[in-house]
């Protein structure tokens, strides 16, 4: 077999005769005379797109087509509802002999997940305790018939409970902790924090199903992981600031770090040990760890009274009463809804896709905005607060062993009954335990802080992003710090296209690869041919930009040696040089050399082949 030639050396690739003939016949027969545009199209019949808003009509059709065609025939509606319910397609084929114990483990692993963050973040969102294990129920088990994805958690999320709260202070009238606080005028008239909460679970449902509605899940791509990870974090400080009053509330530091400093230890020392020594993969529930002991300890010294202590007080049992949420508050909390449905989406999406993918089954993004909505709105005639999927509580349960949706039915079971049985015997938990819950939880989103070094490694770009987010969520507001964080992703987009980056490509040595030819050194040139690259579509911004790239990568390639060997060749004999064309196509070769030897300006050498 022939040793491949070096780029010094003519390099000719042998063409079988009957391939020659072939394509010498193809290119005889297709080839026409020179011509402008206006020539072309006259030739050629082209004809210019019809106005009169054919193609509008046509796109309107299609959209309406999406609402009235399931209603044409039968299957067109069986279809539609499996789609809508996508509970009937999963639960008749259901394997109860080898999913139904994983998921009953993982259920519950998640659902003692649920009451201590449940509580927790309802304190968070201004509303009454009971209020989270009611969010951690109903709108969760909603999701079950409309949601695709098998590993999502929904329930309380830091993120949307801070959001929630801060729309709950401004509009609604929250009580003072303080006896010598005075009432101002009209502060009786304002409604009440679950009125303004069920209010915005509401406008959130409205905003996520129009976007299910208008196909708008794309808009989630212009949420990148650095401005989620960016603003999660930002948020995270917001949320760890909150819960000062209640972490550090009793006399003496000590006493407040204890709970905290337990569920830390736990998590990060004693779980590793525990998997390993029984190996299993369901860690301890150090959060519910925490709250029994601290509320055995409080009812058994009775320190609330003696020492002060703030705890939760009363926590009704029961079911909650159905109740309409007032429409006039939902104008109000609109911007507030708008911020939260698309957080609680591009979160909800991310992880939702990336485990789908890793788990091999598909996930309906439209589905899951109309599932997401339909959770909502559900929700909203119940005491609840806006819902999440939760980042801790979902990676818990894939490494519990969740194989289905199932699993969300009995985390909600257990739950359930929870707050019907076993409620009153948390009157007794103490704030502080609770604060110290949503401080632990804080940790992931914090520890995002370590990334930053690296991610400016990669990508300085994406870092800014990352920090813009992060400072103006923390300096700004939170919804204010996403706007923000958008607007300047969205600037930085602009800004790549605007000022691109340009490349001179080169044919890699022993591949059909081209590449940069500042990043590689083992690449051949075609000599006489510069190949430029221009990273970005070329639209009207950018225009003077693709010129000056042009001129720079024609100034740098005229000092090549490539360019100049082209101009060493006798000035009357422009006879086009094929040197250096090692492992390129054969069809590209015989193109060029019948295109050559065939002008008038590159005559063919005497031996009838290239020189």
């Amino acid at each position: 077999m022939d040793e491949p030639a070096t780029p010094s050396t003519p390099t000719m690739i042998r063409v079988e005769e009957e391939e020659y003939d072939l394509l010498r016949s193809f290119y005889a027969e297709k080839r026409r005379a020179p011509m402008n545009q206006v020539e072309f199209d006259e030739k050629y019949g082209y004809q210019k797109r019809q106005k009169g808003g054919g193609k509008l009509k046509k796109q309107s059709t299609k959209v309406a087509s999406r609402y009235y065609e399931p209603f044409t025939s039968c299957s067109n509606f069986k279809t539609f509802l499996f789609n809508l319910f996508p509970i009937l397609g999963w639960l008749p084929s259901y394997n109860w002999k080898n999913d139904l114990t994983a998921d009953i483990v993982g259920g519950i692993t998640v659902g003692v997940l649920q009451i201590p963050q449940g509580i927790a973040y309802a304190i968070l969102s201004r509303q009454e305790p009971i209020v989270g294990l009611y969010t951690s129920i109903f709108p969760v088990f909603i999701y079950i018939f409309f949601g695709t994805s098998k590993h999502a958690s929904l329930g309380t999320f830091a993120v949307v409970a801070l959001m929630t709260g801060l729309a709950v202070e401004r509009e609604a009238y929250i009580p003072s902790d303080n006896l010598n606080s005075t009432l101002l005028p009209g502060d009786q008239e304002l409604p009440s924090p679950i009125e303004v909460s069920c209010a915005l679970v509401l406008g959130v449902g409205l905003v996520q199903f129009m976007m299910g509605v208008f196909r708008l899940q794309f808009l989630t791509t212009y949420l990148s992981d650095q401005l989620i990870a960016g603003f999660t974090t930002g948020s995270a400080v917001h949320v760890l600031v909150s819960q000062f009053k209640e972490l550090f509330g009793m006399r003496g530091l000590v006493k407040h770090s204890g709970p905290g400093y337990l569920i830390r230890c736990g998590k990060e020392f004693v779980n590793p040990v525990v998997k390993r020594k029984l190996k299993s993969n369901i860690p301890i529930p150090w959060e519910l760890v925490a709250v029994i002991l601290t509320t055995i300890f409080v009812a058994l010294t009775n320190a609330n009274e003696v020492y002060n202590v703030k705890i939760v007080n009363k926590i009704p049992t029961g079911l909650p009463e159905l109740s309409l949420p007032q429409p006039s508050l939902v104008p109000r909390v609109l911007p507030d809804a708008i911020s939260i449905a698309v957080v609680v989406v591009a979160v909800h999406l991310s992880l939702s896709k990336m485990l789908a993918k890793k788990y091999q089954y598909d996930l309906d993004a439209g589905q899951e905005l109309y599932a997401l909505s339909l959770t909502a709105i559900g929700g909203s005639f119940f005491p609840t607060f806006p819902t999440s999927i939760g980042l801790g509580r979902t990676m818990v349960g894939v490494e519990s062993g969740v194989k289905t949706q199932m699993a969300t039915f009995f985390s909600c079971l257990f739950v359930l009954s929870v707050s019907l049985y076993f409620g009153r015997f948390l009157e007794t938990l103490p704030m502080c335990v609770l604060s110290a819950i949503i401080v632990v939880a804080l940790k992931s989103m914090l520890w995002k802080l370590g990334d930053l070094p690296g991610l400016w490694r990669l990508s300085k770009i994406d870092c800014c992003i990352w920090m813009v987010a992060f400072f103006a969520t923390v300096l700004v507001d939170v919804s204010e710090g996403l706007i923000i964080a958008i607007s300047f992703a969205l600037f930085t987009t602009i800004l790549r296209e605007q000022y691109p980056k340009w490349h001179l490509l080169a044919n890699v040595k022993d591949t059909d690869e081209f590449r940069d030819t500042q990043h590689y050194q083992e690449v051949i040139f075609i000599k006489g041919i510069c190949i430029f690259r221009f990273d970005a579509p070329l639209l009207f911004h950018n225009i003077e930009c693709f010129k000056k790239c042009v001129e720079k990568a024609y100034e740098s390639w005229k000092g090549s040696p490539e360019f100049n060997s082209v101009y060493q060749e006798k000035p009357k004999d422009h006879r086009f040089i094929f040197e250096g064309m090692h492992r390129i196509a054969p069809v590209s070769q015989q193109v060029f050399q019948n295109s050559f030897s065939e002008h008038p300006k590159f005559p063919a050498s005497s031996s009838g082949s290239p020189s």
